[in-house]
């Protein structure tokens, strides 16, 4: 059975660097899809109430994203 220390080291690089970069476009992608939502709204129909609780929702995912980010190797940390 993989531990999380197993999925970190496997992960490309020391770092983990492919899966921050996915995290990191996920968080570019939220924040985008949340404009978009928000800024046509009227195009799509939606409500200003349900285009701004859309919205809302994926800057809490791309928040979420980044804190991810951001403790990233406090969560995988290695015992080297």
């Amino acid at each position: 059975m993989k531990t999380g220390h197993d999925m970190a080291d496997n992960a490309q690089g020391p770092d983990g660097l492919s899966v921050k970069a996915m995290f990191a476009a996920l968080a570019l992608g939220s924040v985008l899809a949340g404009l978009v939502v928000y800024v046509l709204r009227e195009r799509l129909g939606i409500p200003d109430d349900t285009a701004q609780m859309i919205a809302t929702v994926f800057i809490v995912v791309a928040t979420a994203d980044i804190a991810l980010l951001i403790f990233w190797d406090r969560l995988f940390k290695r015992g080297d």
